[in-house]
């Protein structure tokens, strides 16, 4: 059995300030081994890697200067970082090409969004390191576990697709989007063809982006109807491991119409799952995504394509 090597938290703030140390207060030399860091963008929908160079001889002081970068401020001001919001890495351990990161308790409060970015950012940072294959993280010392409770168990970085999410095709081109309207009765789907020419409006934008975008802005005609309140914005969307995580502001859990709630949901669902890259979804509401929605549907669950309501 391998040996492992625990590092208590005494050791841990004494090797990270001699890592800071070794960045010259954030003006790092460019000697020493390059490392691609992963950051959460300031909107918290995407990582960008900066290129770091480390300072230690082994993989054991790497591994504490990367999650020291990973708790500290990048000078991009367009980043974040990764650990915030008064979650502390507890200890650490190394047992052959896995590093195991315990974080405290504070970690269970992220966002599911944020999360997954998160969790990506410190899987992707840490097997950037020569020695460092996969990761597992847990919390408290307790296994790490998705929304539906399940043990995430030891990640490596291919798991991650890039949370960009599919772009929009480039100029002059058209894509056809299948979105899912209400019918007359607001108690069933219609699935609806749309096709986009590529323009301003949908520059640069994910796909994931575009459809919520159309389906708040509702039907062409008037054979469908919404399903979304108007005046509901996206705060934001990702797509990790096929599933796309929405944060809609509080505008979204206003009824439209007699459009019930299954009709709602899963018009989202259903348009989303019509991308090659999403099979589940799993919404919250600025942020939130512990509450109920309308009394129905608990926001911790993820959902899946339901085309029972498809007429």
């Amino acid at each position: 059995m391998k040996k492992k090597a625990w590092y208590g938290m005494a050791l841990l703030c004494i090797l990270f300030f001699s890592a800071i140390c070794f960045t010259g207060c954030g003006k790092e030399k460019k000697q020493g081994t390059p490392v691609d860091i992963s950051y959460i963008n300031k909107n918290e929908t995407k990582l960008v890697k900066e290129k770091h160079y480390l300072e230690g001889t082994d993989t054991k002081e790497k591994i504490v200067e990367v999650l020291t970068l990973l708790c500290t401020m990048p000078d991009n001001k367009e980043l974040r970082a990764t650990l915030t919001s008064g979650i502390n890495i507890i200890t650490y351990a190394l047992d052959g090409d896995q590093v195991t990161v315990s974080l405290s308790e504070k970690y269970r409060e992220i966002p599911r969004t944020t999360e997954v970015l998160t969790r990506a950012a410190i899987v992707r940072s840490l097997t950037a390191i020569d020695g460092v294959s996969c990761v597992m993280l847990t919390v408290n010392g307790e296994p790490l576990t998705d929304s539906s409770g399940n043990t995430v168990g030891v990640m490596t970085a291919d798991m991650f697709v890039d949370n960009a999410g599919t772009k929009v095709p480039e100029e002059d081109t058209k894509v056809t989007l299948r979105l899912y309207f209400a019918n007359k009765d607001g108690d069933g789907l219609v699935a609806v063809n749309r096709e986009l020419t590529h323009n301003a409006d949908v520059s640069n934008v994910s796909m994931e982006k575009v459809v919520l975008e159309q389906l708040i802005k509702g039907p062409a005609n008037n054979e469908t109807y919404p399903t979304i309140n108007p005046d509901t914005k996206v705060v934001s969307v990702t797509v990790q491991d096929g599933v796309c995580y929405i944060n809609f502001d509080s505008a979204f859990e206003t009824a439209i119409n007699n459009v019930t709630t299954d009709v709602t949901i899963y018009s989202i669902v259903n348009s989303l799952s019509e991308l090659s890259n999403i099979n589940k979804v799993q919404f919250s509401i600025d942020g939130d995504s512990d509450k109920r929605f309308r009394d129905k549907y608990d926001f911790s669950t993820v959902f899946e394509r339901n085309l029972s309501l498809a007429d």
